[in-house]
């Protein structure tokens, strides 16, 4: 090799490898927040799927409060939120939209091991999330089909110290986004009681948002459709899935696997349906958990189709 076409080689080589540097450094990053569950298991997106343009940079929150403040104040572009605090948030002036379901169906009420059936659940301590979730919608729906509204007493927890609480007697039973009741099964500490799905079939829980200013974005779609081919692996390929969501996620590659196999949270569907969220918008003001402007807004302005 002579000195001359070694030098060109090396000129040819770094001019490549220097225009890819530009190109990846080029692309828009999109920050997505999310939460380790596995209702938010298509942020996979972001290994799975290389846009030309856009890059996903997801962003892990503890709480479902630091989640929505970072969403509000722009510090973060998109984010899968519980759909009533979607609807809150919309409520309350914040300029986003509901483009995709992160999944449907996703949750269990669970209950100690002693707690043998549904009845059975009554003058029982019963844990949710939040006021501000399709987990309380989920069981309310249900004490209404046992006659048990009223009966129960229901208790806000994080839903990381669920499994533990159950454990020290200080719940008797929760529903919430998994992997944490299946963590509790899986341990030989609680039973499933039913499933969410059986509750209401398909029913939303998180949607995923973008602020305005970012889906008005050139060629934006495209963001859209990495999440939607995501759910598709996600449904085709459980074991790479769980792989690739417990290093998002840090959770337990084979309890994902488990919730996958089980059709406990299914992905095959993301469409979001107006009524749906109408009905949980009916569900907050009826709890007395809606302000003037949850009244008054409009569904149609919330979502982005």
């Amino acid at each position: 090799m002579t000195r001359r076409y070694a030098l060109g080689f090396l000129a040819s080589f770094l001019a490549f490898h220097t225009s890819k540097t530009l190109a990846s450094k080029l692309k828009i990053p999109i920050k997505v927040g999310f939460l380790p569950i596995t209702d938010h298991l298509i942020i996979i997106a972001k290994e799975l799927y290389d846009s030309p343009n856009y890059e996903i940079i997801p962003v892990k929150f503890a709480s479902w409060a630091d989640l929505s403040e970072a969403l509000r104040s722009k510090a973060i572009d998109g984010a899968f939120l519980l759909a009533p605090l979607g609807l809150m948030l919309r409520a309350n002036g914040v300029k986003i939209k509901a483009v995709l379901a992160a999944h449907k169906n996703g949750s269990a009420l669970v209950a100690r091991n002693d707690i043998l059936n549904l009845q059975d659940i009554k003058g029982k301590n019963i844990g949710i999330p939040s006021r501000f979730s399709t987990h309380y919608f989920l069981l309310d729906k249900l004490l209404g089909s046992l006659n048990l509204r009223g009966k129960v007493n229901i208790i806000d927890m994080a839903p990381t110290e669920m499994p533990f609480a159950l454990l020290s007697g200080r719940l008797d039973a929760y529903i919430v986004a998994e992997p944490f009741g299946q963590l509790a099964v899986s341990k030989k500490r609680a039973r499933n009681l039913i499933f969410s799905k059986d509750i209401e079939k398909s029913h939303i829980c998180c949607i995923l948002n973008f602020g305005e200013n970012v889906l008005s974005l050139n060629g934006f779609d495209e963001v859209l459709q990495s999440f939607k081919k995501a759910a598709y692996f996600i449904s085709k390929n459980h074991e790479k899935a769980s792989l690739l969501g417990e290093n998002l996620l840090g959770q337990n590659q084979k309890i994902i696997n488990d919730i996958l196999a089980q059709d406990i949270a299914s992905y095959d569907d993301l469409s979001i349906k107006k009524d749906d969220l109408e009905v949980l918008k009916e569900f907050l003001i009826k709890n007395n958990l809606a302000n003037d402007a949850l009244f008054n807004l409009s569904i149609d302005d919330y979502l982005a189709v």
